[in-house]
């Protein structure tokens, strides 16, 4: 009775329980205006079979609320099938957010089609940051925002995403894979934000997510981590992929505060 009530739960209730997280991450040398800046991160949506449009666009709405600064979109869009790439970037166009909405690709967007979801989302108003990089600017106060395609195809070019940026000023990373804190390119990033762990998708008590077992890939798993004075926060991202399932690790909408580090 018992185990057919957590796979139960695990089915039909975890995944679909979203959850808003908060967190304040203190930068050092962060520009005056941008004390405050909310970020609101939307991660590994895996639009597919096992995962509608409705609780894509489910999980739109419950961001919009948050009220964000700016949005940024850390990969993981759809699973296997180019089919469901324009519905949800179409179900992600309603996003809007005074500092724009930010958008990097993942590695499952490689296995569909990285340049038909570019372009979906670029013309749904979602600027794609393919190692490339834009400066945010409130007043004489800056902040700068690179982004990196997927380094696990290959696809990420450091040059071109940190080419002209300002040490003196703080940069945001979006990087779908996390392991990237390791890299020495990102030693002077003050945060990156990262999804693709799905924070293990399913954790048991006293054990953690039993996928680390098989994977590397959780060294990094979910919440905030350090090295130096580079910050890494990974979301647990909102779809599922494998296991139609969820359990002890519900799908996050991250909200991210940014504060000065005295």
């Amino acid at each position: 009775m018992a185990v057919a009530a957590t796979s139960a739960y695990a089915r039909l209730i975890e995944p679909y329980h979203y959850w808003i997280s908060e967190t304040d991450v203190f930068i050092r040398d962060l520009p005056e205006r941008f004390e405050n800046f909310r970020i609101t991160q939307l991660t590994d949506i895996h639009h597919s079979r096992i995962l509608g449009i409705d609780q894509v666009q489910r999980v739109v709405t419950l961001a919009q609320q948050t009220r964000p600064d700016l949005f940024v979109l850390t990969g993981d869009y759809t699973t296997t099938y180019r089919r469901f790439i324009e519905p949800c970037a179409e179900a992600l166009a309603p996003l809007n957010a005074p500092e724009g909405v930010w958008a990097v690709l993942g590695n499952h967007d490689h296995y569909t089609d990285p340049e038909l979801t570019t372009r979906a989302l670029q013309r749904h108003r979602i600027s794609v940051l393919d190692n490339t990089h834009t400066t945010l600017q409130r007043g004489p106060d800056a902040l700068q925002l690179s982004g990196i395609d997927d380094w696990t195809w290959n696809a990420t070019d450091w040059t071109r995403a940190f080419r002209g940026l300002k040490q003196s000023t703080p940069t945001i990373l979006l990087s779908h894979q996390p392991a990237v804190l390791d890299f020495e390119q990102t030693e002077n990033v003050a945060l990156i934000l990262s999804g693709h762990t799905h924070g293990g998708q399913i954790r048991l008590p006293g054990v953690g997510a039993p996928a680390r077992f098989a994977t590397k890939d959780l060294k990094y798993d979910r919440g905030l981590f350090h090295r130096g004075e580079t910050q890494l926060y990974v979301s647990s991202g909102t779809g599922v992929i494998g296991l139609p399932v969820r359990l002890g690790v519900r799908p996050e909408i991250a909200v991210l505060r940014l504060k000065r580090k005295i």
